[in-house]
């Protein structure tokens, strides 16, 4: 399944540009604001077309990812890579097999808002303990993609020297 059509839209200007023109910062050059990813079927949508991906089809896929082997089936944020275009190959994704946190019924917080049930997701029990490794997982990919981490890296390591 392949949903990766979108493009980035800057939240300044509502300019649009394709995912490849974008900064390492995905800021806009000129106002320096961010971009915000538009998949075809986003409200914001140029022509207002929306074209739904199928559910049943995507929680089948999603289905079949959880029960893989592979790592980056088994992370709670690249399982759902689909929906998640940044990368163009999904073998440079950078994964702890972050997001697979558990959600705990709020009985009473849930009765006290007047709600049937209330559910919240414990992001600290992440690989790491934090919530921002999700967040990180695909900063890191986008960056081993672009080669700006070994850049990054090959100059710290420079500096060291040069010490």
């Amino acid at each position: 399944m392949n949903l990766k059509s979108h493009v980035l839209r800057c939240i300044g200007t509502d300019e649009r540009i394709s995912p490849d023109k974008a900064a390492s910062d995905f800021r806009d050059p000129e106002t320096r604001e961010l971009y915000e990813v538009e998949y075809p079927w986003s409200a914001t949508a140029i022509g207002g077309v929306k074209n739904l991906p199928n559910p049943s089809a995507l929680r089948h896929l999603w289905a079949e990812r959880r029960d893989s082997t592979l790592s980056i089936d088994q992370s709670g944020v690249w399982r759902f890579r689909d929906l998640l275009p940044i990368l163009s190959n999904d073998d440079n994704a950078v994964t702890l097999r972050e997001g697979n946190t558990p959600l705990y019924d709020l009985p009473r917080c849930g009765k006290s808002l007047g709600l049937d049930f209330l559910l919240a997701k414990h992001q600290g029990m992440n690989p790491t303990g934090s919530f921002k490794d999700t967040g990180m997982t695909a900063a890191l990919s986008v960056a081993a993609e672009r080669r700006q981490l070994c850049r990054s890296l090959q100059r710290m390591a420079l500096c060291r020297q040069q010490r």
